[in-house]
């Protein structure tokens, strides 16, 4: 699917959402990074490593070392800030997508509603895509969006940055989305 028809397809989803003069620039949905939400200790790494649960066999390593390596960060921040946010309520909804519009940032859920309230019509009649705002960023508050780096288990991320000095990384699927959201929010500008 082309990115234009994904936007222009979704658009109706956004009516009820927008207020007056705001145009829907970007929509795509979006899977939670993988990545590491905290720093990576090597002394913990190699502390786990050594548990004689695992060694046994009856525990799990539960460290982030691989993760970071092949993933890398998935938010950047201390807790509180709009990129730990951000990615926190893209982890919240059960499928979230992302809209940038000329005004915000917005992390959504599409839902379909039926248009019968009752009976058959409820199951079988026509219905409409409703998105609900789950969270959302004005754009003064957003530095700008770069791609991540290409790769075959990074493509579609792109990184947002903000001006409390966070950042999150943002997965679009498909990945031929990301280009439509980076341009929509924007190169990165001085803070």
């Amino acid at each position: 699917m082309a990115v234009k028809d994904y936007t222009t397809k979704v658009a109706p989803a956004f009516d009820g959402l927008l207020p007056g003069g705001e145009r829907l620039l970007a929509a795509a949905p979006l899977v939670q990074d993988p990545g590491t939400t905290e720093d990576v200790s090597a002394r913990d790494e190699l502390i786990d490593l050594l548990d004689p649960t695992i060694l046994v066999g009856l525990g799990t390593f539960g460290g982030n070392a691989v993760q970071q390596a092949v993933w890398g960060r998935a938010v950047i921040g201390p807790p509180g800030t709009q990129g730990q946010l951000l990615h926190a309520a893209i982890g919240g909804v059960t499928a979230p997508a992302v809209a940038v519009t000329d005004r915000r940032l917005l992390i959504v859920e599409i839902d379909v509603v039926p248009r019968a309230q009752s009976g058959l019509g409820k199951w079988f009649g026509p219905s409409d895509q409703v998105a609900r705002e789950r969270y959302g960023v004005d754009k003064v508050a957003i530095l700008g969006a770069v791609a991540a780096p290409a790769g075959a288990l990074r493509r579609g991320r792109l990184l947002a940055g903000f001006r409390d000095g966070s950042g999150c990384m943002l997965v679009c699927a498909p990945p031929s989305l990301a280009p439509a959201v980076v341009e929509a929010i924007g190169a990165p500008r001085e803070g």
